[in-house]
């Protein structure tokens, strides 16, 4: 694990995850490793947002105009090169991770350990638990896979 505090989220990138220390406040996943950085899940978001000339609450809020999102809300960072980030939770949370959708192959149900759990495995072959009900997955995936392949 590395420190790169210059990291741009792009077309490698596979997950933000928010950690509880007291210099790094993201773990990022990337296809060239894994990264710590002092900045938050939601400030790398927005300046990948801006470097694309939107914002981060622009981009929710064209997604929930054009689709039916009230939560959970994909974030459109680039549709051309379909860079999609996907929240584990309420952004405000926290505790949310943020998926990107073109990495993920599959997810299981961690139910018999914390029915709040999920599993998402990168087509990579590597895995991450993540808190995210199978309700809310369910409810939500396959219609956020469409939404991925229509953008």
């Amino acid at each position: 694990m590395t420190n790169d505090e210059k990291y741009q989220i792009g077309l490698t990138t596979k997950a933000l995850i928010p950690v509880n220390d007291p210099v790094h406040r993201t773990k990022v996943l990337d296809e060239a490793g894994e990264y710590m950085l002092s900045k938050t899940c939601k400030q790398l978001l927005e300046e990948a947002c801006i470097r694309e000339l939107s914002t981060f609450k622009g981009s929710i809020a064209a997604v929930r105009k054009m689709f039916p999102y009230k939560q959970l809300t994909p974030l459109v960072i680039n549709r051309s090169q379909a860079i999609i980030a996907f929240p584990t939770s309420s952004p405000n949370d926290y505790g949310c991770a943020w998926i990107f959708a073109s990495h993920v192959h599959t997810s299981h149900t961690l139910a018999t350990v914390d029915p709040t759990s999920m599993l998402i495995h990168f087509k990579d072959g590597t895995f991450i638990p993540v808190k995210l009900s199978y309700y809310s997955l369910e409810k939500s995936w396959p219609e956020r896979l469409l939404f991925v392949i229509t953008v």
